[in-house]
């Protein structure tokens, strides 16, 4: 009788499903892009790799609904400020990431992204579209309570918390944490928006 581990099971439940879906995203935030196979997933995942082949026809396709399976959909929250609005919706962000080694994981995407073009056309397709927007939304109902000083640039002001999170998750090696967010809104939206606000 063969061994669980080397029993081959099906792929039709959503346990397994979130299974290999496990394996594939610890799989390439450990070894990256390039050295992340089919391989590796089917010995963690006790699966054959015809049978992943079968569902995904490569590792782009398989990393990009591990990735989609993971993600969560966030609402804009409703604080009543947006200092308040933009730190809560950080939070959640923070709360909803994916499990595991977040750093190994951005940089086999940023790799893999810039050598594969099936994988960077992937994820553009597949989970740069569709959806909501919820920093668009805490920016309009900011604007809309007269919060934010005139001729500041929204698109840029959109990108700032996650632009510095990750440059201190990727750069300096720091986790993201609530701590850091806290950091980012008190520390400099508000004073960078003249605000006093420090709604936690």
């Amino acid at each position: 009788m063969s061994s669980p581990s080397r029993r081959r099971v099906s792929l039709d439940t959503p346990e397994r499903l979130a299974e290999v879906f496990t394996a594939a995203i610890d799989a390439v935030a450990e070894v990256g892009y390039e050295r992340f196979n089919m391989d590796l997933v089917a010995q963690r995942a006790h699966a054959s790799k015809g049978s992943l082949y079968q569902r995904w026809p490569s590792k782009a396709h398989l990393i990009v609904a591990a990735l989609q399976a993971n993600r969560v959909e966030i609402a804009a929250p409703d604080t009543g400020s947006y200092l308040g609005d933009v730190r809560e919706l950080c939070k959640q962000w923070l709360r909803a990431e994916v499990a595991g080694d977040r750093r190994g994981l951005l940089l086999a995407l940023l790799e893999g992204s810039r050598r594969d073009q099936e994988l960077a056309g992937l994820m553009t397709e597949q989970l740069g579209q569709g959806g909501t927007n919820p920093m668009a939304e805490v920016l309009a109902a900011a604007g809309r309570r007269g919060e934010l000083p005139a001729g500041v640039d929204l698109e840029l002001l959109a990108d700032l918390p996650l632009a510095l999170a990750m440059s201190n998750l990727l750069f300096k090696g720091r986790e993201l944490t609530e701590e850091l967010v806290d950091r980012i809104v008190d520390g400099l939206l508000a004073p960078l928006l003249g605000s006093g606000d420090h709604t936690q």
